[in-house]
C-alpha cells in the first residue's frame, strides 16, 4: 500500500500546483425571456450569415424556438436558452482568451433524452459533433452538467425527448393504416402487427416508469422488428405508401429511443480533409457490431466486427474533401437483442425537435 499511497501523493501536489481554469455557471429557467436573441451569425462573431451557419441555426430551432431566461455569471460568456416542442437547446459561447470550465443547470421534463454537443469556432467553422449519453428523466428535474469552452469558441447543447416523438409517430401510423384503401387479408395483417406494435410500447411506458430500462430496451427492440415488418408489407402496394413513410419515422424514433437507453456515443471531428468516427460503448450490453456510413455525397461504409464490451470504443476515418459541407453519420449497432441505429448531424434532414 506504500507505493500507491506515496504515488497518490505526487499526483495531489502535481494537480495543486496546476493552473487552475476559471470556473462560470449558467442557468436557465422555464418562464420566457424578455427580449428575443440576435442573429446567431452576431452571436458567434461572424461577419456574415453563411450557409453553415444558417444550417446551423434551422437545427437548433434558433427562429423557431421560444427564448428562455437564463443567467450567465460573466460577461464574457455569452448564453441563449430555447424551448423547441420536443426538447430544449442551449448555445454558449466563450469571447474570453482562455478555456473556461462551465457549469450548466436548468429543468427539463419528464422523458428519455438523446443529447448533441456541437462545437464551433469564431466565423461558425464546425469542429465537432457529438452524440452524448441518454438522459432518462423520470419526472421534471433539474439538469446538471460540465462542459468545457476553449476561447473564442462555441457550444450547443441540444436535448430531444424521444418518448414523446414515438407518440406523435405511432399516432400517424395507426390513423394511416385504418384509414388505408387495401383488401382485407392485407389490412388484417397490419391491423395485427399494428396491435403488437401498440401493447409492446403501453409495457415500454410502464417499464420506463418503474425505472426497468433493461426490460423497456427489450421492448423497443421488439417493436423495431414489428415496425420494419409493417414497412416492408405496405412497400409492396402503391396505395400504402402513407403507410410505408410512417413506419420508416416510426423506426427512426424507435432507433433513437433505443440508442438513448442504451448509451451510445457518438463523436464526429473534422480535420485535414478527414472525418474521423468514433462510437463508445457507454452502456451495459455487448455490442456484436457496429457500422458506419457517411451522410455525404460520396457515401462511404465500414463496419467493425467485433464483441464490444462496455466502455470499449471503435474508430473509423473518411475522406472529408469539402470543408463547407456539415458532417453527417449513420451509425448502426448490433447485438443480441435488437439493434440501434442513429444519424449524428445537424444538417437539414433533421427534425428532431422541430
Amino acid at each position: 500500500m506504500a507505493p500507491l499511497a506515496v504515488s497518490l501523493v505526487v499526483v495531489g501536489l502535481m494537480l495543486s500546483g496546476a493552473p487552475a481554469h476559471p470556473q462560470e455557471q449558467v442557468t436557465w429557467y422555464t418562464h420566457r425571456a424578455e427580449s428575443e436573441p440576435v442573429p446567431l451569425h452576431q452571436f458567434v462573431d461572424a461577419s456574415d450569415p453563411t450557409p453553415t451557419l444558417e444550417t446551423i441555426a434551422r437545427w437548433a430551432g434558433w427562429d423557431t424556438g421560444e427564448p428562455l431566461h437564463c443567467d450567465s455569471s460573466s460577461d464574457s460568456l455569452r448564453v441563449v436558452a430555447l424551448r423547441l416542442p420536443r426538447g430544449w437547446t442551449l448555445v454558449l459561447w466563450n469571447s474570453s482568451p482562455q478555456k473556461i470550465r462551465v457549469a450548466i443547470e436548468g429543468e427539463m421534463a419528464a422523458g428519455v433524452y438523446t443529447t448533441e454537443r456541437l462545437t464551433i469556432a469564431s466565423g461558425g467553422h464546425v469542429l465537432a459533433i457529438e452524440r452524448r449519453n441518454g438522459v432518462r428523466l423520470p419526472r421534471p428535474s433539474k439538469v446538471q452538467r460540465i462542459e468545457w469552452l476553449p476561447p473564442n469558441c462555441g457550444l450547443i447543447l441540444h436535448f430531444v425527448e424521444r418518448v414523446q416523438q414515438v407518440d406523435e409517430t405511432l399516432l400517424a401510423l395507426r390513423r394511416s393504416v385504418w384509414q388505408s384503401r387495401i383488401s382485407a387479408g392485407t389490412l388484417s395483417r397490419l391491423a395485427a402487427l399494428m396491435r403488437e406494435t401498440n401493447s409492446h410500447w403501453y409495457q415500454v411506458r410502464a417499464n420506463l416508469r418503474k425505472g426497468n430500462v433493461p426490460m423497456a430496451a427489450r421492448g423497443v427492440h421488439r417493436m423495431l422488428f414489428l415496425a420494419s415488418g409493417l414497412q416492408a408489407a405496405a412497400s409492396r402496394h402503391a396505395t400504402l405508401q402513407a403507410v410505408s413513410e410512417h413506419a420508416e419515422q416510426l423506426i427512426d424514433a424507435l432507433s433513437e429511443l433505443s440508442a438513448a437507453l442504451l448509451n451510445v456515443v457518438v463523436r464526429l471531428q473534422v480535420a485535414e480533409q478527414t472525418l474521423k468516427a468514433e462510437v463508445a460503448n457507454a452502456g451495459s450490453q455487448v455490442w456484436r457490431a457496429v457500422r458506419f456510413t457517411t451522410g455525404s455525397a460520396a457515401e462511404q461504409e465500414a463496419i467493425v466486427l467485433a464483441n464490444m464490451k462496455p466502455m470499449e470504443r471503435a474508430e473509423a476515418t473518411f475522406k472529408w474533401s469539402n470543408a463547407e459541407t456539415l458532417p453527417s453519420m449513420a451509425v448502426s449497432v448490433l447485438f443480441n437483442n435488437g439493434y440501434a441505429r442513429l444519424r449524428v448531424s445537424c444538417g437539414d434532414s433533421r427534425e428532431d425537435g422541430r
